[in-house]
């Protein structure tokens, strides 16, 4: 019976990464595309941000099951070890981003352009009922 439990609770887990991975993956291409549209760094480089969440979700899913991978001889240890280059990958990746906003950022302070707050503020606003139903996927 407990094993039972125990692999239901995987099974959640798997559909709660794929449905993160899935809502958040459409929102990056909503902000980025109204980030475009209305000329919005904020909404843009939030994309990017967003984009890197994605990854996070679908680089742990794949640490996940990468943890499933029995031991062979050629690996001893099996894949068990693999999140920790999972998070490595993950670190790169968002100082990149970082460095992408931290470039555009400098330019835009050279030549600043005005931008309609409140489609902005909307687009925003759905971000962080995505980010709220992401969460309370996890519980």
């Amino acid at each position: 019976m407990g094993e039972h439990h125990h692999t239901d609770n995987r099974s959640n887990l798997n559909k709660a990464f794929i449905i993160g991975i899935i809502f958040n993956l459409l929102y990056v291409v909503v902000e980025f595309g109204a980030g475009l549209h209305y000329d919005s760094l904020a909404l843009i480089s939030d994309a990017g941000h967003n984009l890197t969440d994605v990854a996070s979700l679908a680089l742990a899913l794949l640490g996940f099951r990468l943890t499933k991978v029995k031991s062979s001889d050629k690996f001893t240890y099996g894949f068990r070890k693999s999140t920790i280059l999972i998070s490595l990958i993950n670190s790169v990746v968002l100082f990149v981003v970082i460095g992408g906003i931290t470039w555009e950022s400098l330019n835009r302070l050279h030549n600043p352009v005005v931008v309609e707050g409140i489609p902005i503020s909307i687009v925003a606003g759905i971000g962080i009922v995505i980010n709220a139903v992401s969460a309370f996927l996890f519980f």
